[in-house]
């Protein structure tokens, strides 16, 4: 069901959730006030409760109300990149509910860039959490459409679109002057130290991190719906017996997460991403989720030497949690 700014602004008073686009992904929007809409928003994607949430603000001023501290590093990274795919962690304080947090002392916060994300978050006047719109465990979406499908049309939707940048945002730590990123996105660690550099903030990188506090930390996240093989080395002619042989091996679970099983591949489709790293992150989902509705019975990726970079490993987290299993020819 698609809905107007103004309807799901209503949503979202009358303790509903709603589909919202961002510049990242699609995000469930709940308001942080209200438990009744927090807990849908786990009902509803059939997350567990271990699994914290992000909030979304208008600018930095909301979210210093949110925290217990508010260190020079936050107000500088703030300044600079947001509106944007950058998520601060930080010391929460007693308005942010331990549903949003996992029962977790600090909370991620981000300023969306997308209109209609701000447009809502002036409207509604308040901060909501907003994790993707799909089901635990499963592949992002980047548009209404893969809204609609994921949740049957039960679920309103605003549609803003595709999402310009396609995969989740940085999600960073800050615990004093330390930092460490807890989950990679576009805004890459050498822009954030370039940054405090060159405002001549101190700081210092976290060398032993829990990612606990950052969503999508489990070994297996945005699969899609049928089993995505990773593959290093030339794509051999005998890859069916290897891939059927790996997928003997799978558990049926993993965290949550099931594992899609199928009795038999006899039918691949290989998954080429563009040479460009921010290019292949803003179709990777879209893709993902085509792919699942074709014929084939499983999808292959070959990791691809230039891809060794920073800047393709914001994708290559995504592929490595999407992935059923590796295989090295």
């Amino acid at each position: 069901m698609l809905v107007t700014t103004d309807q799901a602004v209503a949503l979202l008073r009358k303790n509903e959730i709603v589909a919202i686009p961002t510049e990242t992904v699609y995000g469930l929007a709940a308001s942080i006030t209200s438990e009744v809409a927090l807990k849908k928003i786990f009902e509803v994607k059939k997350r567990p409760f271990f699994d914290p949430l992000i909030v979304h603000v208008e600018n930095s001023k909301q979210a210093q109300t949110l925290t217990s501290e508010w260190p020079q590093i936050a107000e500088s990274l703030s300044e600079n990149f947001w509106p944007g795919p950058l998520t601060l962690v930080l010391k929460k304080n007693e308005l942010i509910s331990n549903l949003i947090t996992a029962g977790l002392e600090r909370v991620g916060l981000r300023c969306p860039q997308h209109p209609i994300a701000l447009e809502i978050l002036r409207k509604f006047k308040n901060p909501f959490a907003a994790p993707s719109a799909n089901l635990f465990g499963r592949t992002s979406p980047t548009c209404a459409h893969h809204v609609e499908v994921e949740f049957s049309g039960l679920v309103p939707i605003i549609d803003g679109g595709s999402s310009q940048i396609g995969i989740e945002s940085t999600v960073l730590l800050i615990d004093g002057n330390e930092l460490a990123i807890l989950r990679p996105g576009q805004i890459l660690a050498e822009d954030i130290q370039n940054h405090l550099r060159n405002k001549s903030i101190p700081f210092t990188w976290k060398n032993k991190i829990s990612k606990n506090e950052s969503p999508g930390h489990m070994k297996y996240h945005y699969m899609p719906a049928k089993p995505l093989f990773w593959i290093e080395g030339s794509i051999a002619s005998d890859l069916i017996i290897k891939l059927n042989q790996k997928l003997k091996e799978l558990p049926s679970e993993v965290e949550g997460v099931t594992i899609i099983k199928p009795s038999q591949l006899t039918q691949i489709e290989e998954l080429i991403l563009p040479p460009l790293a921010r290019e292949a992150a803003r179709i990777l989902y879209a893709e993902l989720r085509r792919m699942s509705e074709n014929n084939s019975d499983c999808i292959v990726f070959q990791y691809q030497e230039y891809m060794n970079s920073s800047e393709w490993e914001p994708v290559l987290e995504r592929l490595r949690k999407a992935s059923s299993a590796h295989i090295k020819n």
